[in-house]
């Protein structure tokens, strides 16, 4: 019969030899990921230029203190209307038609534009009225509104 073991030798990996395999898993790393490293730096950069990179590191030191400011302001009565219609607006946004949004405020900005520009000093007559539904553009806005007013009056 084979005698006992008694002694395990453990394999000893130097000291040196971890530090030269993590070197080397930071620069296979830093090669793969080298677009996102610049774009980090460069990210990293524009924030201290602007002064913002020292704002953030003051916050994230003082965090505690901060977050306890910014949550004594927003206990103030004068916020607590905005906080409890916070939620109510961001589902509404969530329901709605960004498309369709975008498309009608673009055409309400125009509107606007318009109005701002044109000297509407005189009076607009009942034969005025009837004779601008004749002009095209003036005649498609009022089919528009009409359409709204139908659609925000059904149930």
């Amino acid at each position: 019969m084979a005698e006992k073991i008694t002694g395990i030798k453990r394999l000893e990996i130097s000291e040196q030899t971890i530090q030269e395999r993590n070197l080397d898993d930071v620069v296979k790393s830093v090669g793969d990921n080298k677009e996102a490293i610049l774009k980090g730096i460069e990210l990293l950069n524009t924030l201290n230029q602007s002064g913002t990179l020292d704002t953030v590191n003051a916050f994230v030191k003082h965090r505690e203190d901060a977050l306890e400011n910014v949550m004594r302001e927003l206990n103030k009565p004068q916020y607590a209307g905005v906080l409890e219609n916070l939620t109510n607006l961001i589902l509404l946004l969530g329901d709605m038609d960004m498309a369709e949004l975008q498309t009608f405020t673009d055409r309400l900005n125009h509107g606007v534009k318009e109005a701002a520009a044109s000297e509407a000093s005189e009076k607009t007559s009942y034969m005025g009225l009837i004779k601008a539904l004749k002009d095209p553009e003036i005649n498609r806005s009022i089919t528009m509104l009409l359409q709204f007013l139908r659609g925000m009056g059904k149930e």
